[in-house]
């Protein structure tokens, strides 16, 4: 396929994407990183956030926490420890999410684990703002 590179998105629960895209943005712990085809090889370290790509004219979204991308052969192998696509995320759930962790790191409970808490936090930012940008479209 020309102008496109083969996209996978993965978790310990299997694929949550397997597309042939124009454009992929991916959030990077040192920044956001912009990929087409023929990208040159690169591996990196994955930051919670948006993953956006284009496929032919449509944009899609999948909100993913942290994890390692590789980039190869016209291939983008994205392992995540968790992702999700726009379409699936229940934004009440994810809602709830981000008042709990809120809730648990304002009341600085002794047996707080904050590192967790900010993940979870973190992780439910990403998929709001995953759900979001599908629907701002």
């Amino acid at each position: 396929m020309e102008n496109k590179i083969h996209l996978q998105i993965t978790t310990a629960g299997g694929t949550v994407c397997d597309e042939m895209a124009n454009y992929v943005a991916v959030p990077l712990t040192d920044g956001e990183a912009g990929i087409l085809a023929n990208h040159a090889n690169m591996i990196g370290a994955l930051d919670e956030g948006v993953v956006r790509y284009k496929v032919n004219d449509e944009m899609h979204f999948a909100a993913v926490s942290g994890g390692v991308l590789s980039v190869a052969d016209n291939e983008l192998i994205i392992l995540a420890r968790s992702a999700e696509k726009a379409e699936t995320i229940d934004l009440a759930r994810a809602q709830a999410s981000e008042a709990r962790a809120k809730q648990r790191i304002a009341a600085k409970a002794s047996d707080l684990d904050l590192k967790r808490a900010e993940l979870s936090l973190h992780r439910a930012l990403a998929r709001e703002k995953a759900y979001a940008m599908l629907h701002k479209n």
